[in-house]
Parts: structure tokens; sequence; C-alpha cells
């Protein structure tokens, strides 16, 4: 029974600081396992625990950072990088990129295979500076955006460029970063040339990365349009104005708009559908031609997005 006692109060301790409990005695590490094995608790590494509902709870960025957090606490002298350093700096970015594993930096070409495939090596100078943000001990913003940008795909990348920049990030802080890594750096080049900071959210930013990636011209975002009728203004997320005088207006629509009453102001989700009708003819006597609308899913999915993009008459660039 102490012994429990003693697992149940590491589990608490663990949680009140978000990260996960780990054993520094045998009977500690033990007697946590046992209660994995009870599904109690959830085994997020080796010698790494949480409350299993707990653990349920934490979207994927924060079981990330608390999985950082605990290896910061066994391994005083590390720091994160890539993409778990983006998580800690509050960039915006796809939850799905998340997949346990936790980036760690080291100034020697590593070949140490100890830590196991949860744990990937990101080799930086020994000057590189380091920072502390959500409690741990992680590249500066610069390198930590220059890195997702050489390692993940263009519009997943896309994403975390907009929000550092959102965040006050400049081009020169990045081209700097660029400068110092012994890597071809053309992946972030091109990031750079489309990054936006008006973005408003990293589902729009990967929603403008795969239209880019998939060689539509490329939209305004966050434009707004007033009704003539009735002076009101409406600001859209994503507009094509083509050279013909044709105006195409693209909406990311979100289930949570229809559902969610701190965003519906706890109107029926007929009240809803009603304001978005007033809406889209309000945009068309504004000029606007052609609206449509399209999810995060289809975005993510590409084909339905490429679908809609084609059918509104969005130009296309041909290889």
């Amino acid at each position: 029974m102490r012994q429990h006692h003693e697992v149940t109060a590491l589990i608490q301790t663990a949680q009140s600081e978000r990260r996960c409990a780990f054993g520094t005695t045998h009977a500690q590490r033990q007697a946590l396992s046992r209660r994995a094995h009870a599904n109690e608790l959830h085994q997020a590494m080796p010698n790494m625990y949480a409350d299993a509902a707990y653990w349920q709870s934490l979207s994927p960025p924060e079981r990330t950072l608390h999985m950082a957090r605990t290896l910061s606490r066994k391994h005083p002298g590390w720091a994160f990088g890539g993409l778990t350093a983006a998580a800690a700096h509050g960039f915006d970015h796809r939850w799905r990129l998340h997949d346990g594993r936790i980036t760690v930096t080291t100034t020697t070409r590593s070949t140490d295979t100890t830590a196991g495939k949860r744990i990937q090596r990101l080799r930086i100078p020994p000057d590189q500076r380091i920072v502390t943000a959500s409690g741990i001990p992680v590249t500066d913003q610069a390198r930590t955006v220059v890195d997702c940008g050489l390692t993940l795909q263009f519009r997943d990348a896309l994403a975390i460029v907009d929000s550092a920049m959102a965040d006050g990030l400049s081009i020169a802080d990045m081209l700097v970063a660029c400068s110092r890594i012994q890597q071809d750096s053309a992946p972030v080049l091109r990031l750079l040339h489309y990054a936006n900071p008006a973005s408003e959210n990293g589902g729009e930013s990967l929603a403008r990365g795969t239209i880019i990636e998939q060689r539509f011209m490329v939209p305004q975002i966050q434009t707004t349009f007033v009704d003539p009728t009735t002076g009101q203004t409406y600001r859209v997320d994503f507009v094509w104005r083509l050279t013909d005088g044709r105006v195409i207006v693209g909406e990311l629509d979100g289930t949570e708009k229809y559902v969610n009453p701190e965003m519906t102001n706890r109107r029926s989700i007929q009240g809803v559908v009603l304001a978005e009708r007033e809406r889209e003819a309000a945009l068309r006597r504004a000029g606007v031609t052609t609206i449509f609308r399209f999810t995060f899913d289809d975005a993510i999915r590409r084909e339905p997005l490429i679908g809609k993009l084609l059918a509104a008459g969005v130009p296309r660039n041909q290889l």
C-alpha cells in the first residue's frame, strides 16, 4: 500500500508540472509498470507514465511537450528542436504531424542508438542559440522554423512559417538562420517567398500551401469587401481576381461554426445558415462572381479541394 501511495504522488506531481512521471528506483519503476499493465496509466516512453484518462485529454502537441519536459528533467543538458521546438514556441501546425517522436539537438555527429527510435537527433552548431519555451530548452524561433522547413512538406511547413511571422519573427532572422546551416536552404527560401503572416490560423495556411503546391494561382488572403447596399464589411479567407474581371472567393468552413455556441452567438443552425446566405448575397453585390466553400479535410485529402478549385474556375499552371 505504501508503494501505491508513492506512485500516486509521482503521477500527481508530474501532472501538476505538465509532464510525465518516471521512477528513480527499481521499486518505483516496477510499480509504475504494473499500473500501466493494468491500464491505469499510459506509458508514453520507457519509464515515462501518465494517468490514462489525463493523457487522452491532451492534444497531440501537449503530449509531445509532456514527453519533452520529462526528458528535460531526466537529462538536464538536453535541448530540443524541429517539430518539438515548434510546439514549444506555440507555432500553428497540423496535429497529426506528432507521431510520438521527440527531436533532441546534438552538437556532434551522434551515432548513439541507445535512446531508441522515439528520439530523433538534430545536429546544431555549438554556438546555436538556445531559449526556453513552454518550460523546456529549445532552438530559437528562427532555427526552429528553418529546421521544420527542411524536414516537413511544403504545405505543413508554411503554417509554421506564417505563424512565426505573425508572432514577430522576421524574414531577415530566418535568412540568417539559413546561412548558418550546412544544407541546401532552397525549400526554406520557397516558403519565405509565399509566407504571409496575415493567415489567421494553421488550417488556412495548410489550405493555401495545398493550393500553391497544386500549382493554382496564389490567392489573396483575408480580404475585405463592402456591401454597397448596407455598407457592411465582410472579410473572406481567399480571393482570386482574374484578368477577365471575375472575382472568386474561397471560404474555409469548419463544423464548429455550426455547433459551437461561442462561434454561433448561440443562434440555431438554421440561423447560421441564413446568415451565411445573407453574407454570400452581400459579397455578390460587392462584385464577387463565384463563391465556393471547402473544409479542412478537403485540403488534407487534396483531391476534393482540387475539384472545387477547378469547378470555381481558379486558374492552374500546367507543367
